[in-house]
């Protein structure tokens, strides 16, 4: 069986398109959010799918108490062999899905990478956000950072979308994308194949990931936030910005939820 590029974490943000700056920036803007949203300091954090956690590292460095959550053993090892200096950014191994930890209640928590809708079952998507809203004090704010997805034609068979080339540390890599057919009744945006082939000094080697991704507008984001009686849909915002409007979103935009 092929390894996944997350097996691989100081090559899987290149290969997933990650630009240069842009956590820093997301970082600036997530604190922006939390001073407009709400009346108290925000200290504690809660980063979920955190990977290696480049977001809490930042926060972390900037003061803030941080907390990252992932499923990956891979990406929770390099999170904290990254994060060895700071006394103030702890790691869990736990599930996305469902999940509790033995620490104080979080004035925030992060979804960013625009991972979260990789959540797919309705069981799932409520039990999470159960999950986010019992590690949250009343009134804290939940920060969802969510792709822009333009409808997208229905494909009979595994068909190439893109074939692209990037760097990684030091590595080359070739990358092809691929669309997978969807059931008309699904209620998935994509499924979304990734065939990345690293090449490594000692060898080439190619991993394969198969993403499945969930239709998520603000409207769905704010229905999933009431049906779970922890949460009211507070903002969107379009690509990073206050002012711009969804009409005029381009590229992702930004969900907060406020624990009810």
């Amino acid at each position: 069986m092929e390894p996944s590029i997350y097996e691989y974490p100081d090559i899987f943000r290149r290969a997933r398109l990650e630009s240069p700056g842009e956590i820093p920036t997301e970082v600036i803007f997530l604190q922006q959010v939390w001073k407009r949203h709400r009346k108290s300091p925000t200290r504690r954090i809660l980063d979920i799918a955190c990977g290696d956690s480049p977001h809490g590292r930042l926060l972390a460095g900037d003061g803030f108490e941080v907390v990252g959550i992932d499923r990956s053993p891979t990406m929770i090892a390099a999170g904290r062999r990254k994060a060895s200096a700071l006394a103030n950014l702890r790691f869990y191994r736990r599930p996305i899905e469902k999940f509790t930890l033995p620490e104080r209640l979080f004035d925030a928590a992060i979804f960013m990478s625009e991972t979260f809708p990789v959540i797919v079952e309705n069981a799932d998507l409520l039990a999470h956000l159960k999950s986010v809203g019992r590690a949250l004090e009343r009134g804290g704010l939940y920060c969802i950072d969510i792709d822009r997805q333009d409808p997208l034609p229905r494909v009979p068979q595994r068909t190439m979308w893109r074939e692209r080339t990037a760097r990684a540390a030091g590595v080359a890599l070739g990358i092809r994308e691929f669309h997978r057919p969807i059931a008309w009744h699904s209620p998935l945006h994509s499924i979304y194949e990734l065939e990345c082939t690293v090449n490594f000094p000692a060898g080439a080697v190619t991993t394969r990931d198969l993403i499945p991704v969930r239709y998520t507008i603000p409207a769905t984001l704010e229905l999933a936030a009431l049906a779970s009686g922890m949460f009211k849909m507070v903002a969107a915002y379009s690509d990073l910005s206050f002012t711009k409007p969804l009409d005029k979103c381009r590229y992702r935009w930004t969900g907060v939820l406020r624990r009810v």
